[in-house]
């Protein structure tokens, strides 16, 4: 078990120059590291990250306003009494440094879920199954890259059994850096599908950066895959022993499946599981997360009752009803896998009304992205049902176009520039008794969508 970290251990680890007015409180134990100096709590560690479009640097005299007990910096600052700053050439680097010291501390198990899609889902299954006997830590919401794993890293606490970590990747070689980073004994892989093309260049690329993890997994450790073609053409990188989840010729598979008023109920093993989420498609979340609870010693019974309890992730599959429509919000992001499954819950959907599918752009499909665009526009009619659709952004003349060559009718078929452009069209249009799904890759922010639709005053069913 590691002893709480001290100042003393933070500078000794990455370095730099150590400014305090008055002695340097070495021995003092440090709190949680922040990153945004808005949500700085008193003790906290501010970390200063420069990213795209900010530079924490900025923020730093804020930070200890509010009563950061110190910060990491890269620039030369004055102190309050009693605070500290240690000042580095690099942020980023040095938050991997400390990272990697914190994990060379931890005896628990830490487990790292990547995939193509669903390991949001999948990492917050593990975490509910696991927590319901062990103690440990997830990674917060999508906190799955450069900057994400290495704090998601920090959260864990000397008394934890376990850590779920998500690892994310557009290119080539990250996912392999974040392994050697967190150096997880156990590694879950969801699927591997068109995502990040831009990057990866090919479905082969994207399962070559999947690869990575099996690659960093000890020997001794555990790799549970989902039963996916590309997956299994990738097993052979895995030194560990392998769980495969889901078809009927895998380790963990589930009978009598349902998806029924919001909640997807199975068996496995002769153990009922009823889960609180939208659609069959979370159906191998579940079991990769019945596989890991295997593997640290849970019992079907105490399982099912951990995932019976589960919150799903928002805005994923989230539904609600507005103004009289039922919405399935599921607009956190998108690639063509994604997109599929989501119309497939659209046309499961049991409603007296029309589907309608208000969809954005998926991001990062590189030269396939008019390819998968035109596709996605026959999958509305052909996949969904949908009764009238309403695409934006760059491709939602491409989107209109495959599903007019897919049979729907020109006036059901509405192109738009941008979200924006797109609400007085759902005000419009939508009726109680609709159900509605809004989908597209974050850069699209189609959640607007949505809370534009709720200000609208209620329609009447025609």
């Amino acid at each position: 078990m590691m002893h709480s970290p001290s100042l003393h251990d933070l500078y000794s680890t990455i370095g730099g120059c150590l400014v305090a007015d008055g002695p340097a409180p070495f021995g003092q134990p440090l709190g949680p590291v922040a990153t945004d100096s808005r949500r700085v709590n008193e003790g906290d560690v501010f970390w200063a990250l420069r990213g795209s479009s900010y530079d924490g640097n900025d923020f730093v005299d804020e930070a200890l306003e509010r009563g950061a007990a110190g910060v990491v910096t890269n620039r030369s600052t004055p102190t309050p009494l009693g605070r500290w700053a240690v000042v580095v050439e690099d942020t980023q680097p040095a938050l991997w440094q400390w990272a990697q010291w914190r994990r060379r501390r931890f005896t628990g198990t830490l487990l790292a879920v990547t995939g193509s899609v669903g390991k949001t889902t999948t990492r917050q299954m593990i975490h509910t199954v696991l927590r319901r006997r062990l103690k440990g830590t997830a990674s917060p919401r999508n906190y799955n890259n450069h900057f994400g794993v290495p704090l998601s890293m920090l959260a864990i606490e000397p008394d934890h059994d376990y850590a779920v970590l998500e690892l994310g990747a557009s290119s080539r070689g990250e996912i392999g850096a974040l392994a050697e980073l967190c150096a997880p004994k156990i590694g879950v892989i969801t699927h591997v599908g068109d995502a990040h093309l831009g990057g990866f260049g090919s479905r082969r690329g994207v399962a070559e950066a999947k690869a990575e993890l099996l690659a960093s997994l000890p020997a001794d450790g555990h790799a549970v895959l989902v039963d996916d073609p590309w997956v299994r053409r990738i097993a052979g990188r895995c030194r560990a022993p392998i769980t495969w989840v889901g078809h009927k010729d895998a380790d963990v598979t589930a009978d009598d499946i349902r998806s029924v008023g919001g909640q997807l109920q199975f068996q496995v093993a002769g153990c009922d599981f009823h889960v609180p989420v939208w659609g069959r498609h979370h159906l191998n979340a579940a079991l990769a997360a019945v596989a890991v609870g295997r593997l640290l010693g849970l019992d079907l019974a105490e399982m099912a009752d951990a995932l019976a309890e589960f919150n799903p992730v928002p805005m994923r599959c989230e539904v609600s009803e507005v103004r009289g429509a039922t919405v399935i919000n599921d607009a956190y992001n998108a690639n063509p896998v994604s997109m599929r499954a989501a119309l497939e819950l659209l046309r499961d959907f049991d409603t007296s009304g029309r589907r309608i599918i208000v969809c954005g752009d998926m991001a990062e499909l590189g030269d396939a992205s008019i390819r998968h665009h035109f596709r996605l526009g026959r999958e509305v009619v052909n996949v969904g049902g949908a009764d009238l659709l309403i695409a934006c952004g760059r491709f939602a003349r491409t989107v209109v176009d495959g599903a007019r060559a897919a049979g729907m009718p020109q006036g059901r078929t509405i192109p738009c520039t941008t979200p924006t452009e797109a609400l007085p069209y759902l005000g419009q249009a939508i009726l109680p008794g609709d159900v509605v799904l809004v989908k597209g890759s974050r850069s699209m922010n189609m959640e607007q969508v949505i809370e534009a639709f709720r200000c609208y005053p209620r329609r009447r069913s025609a």
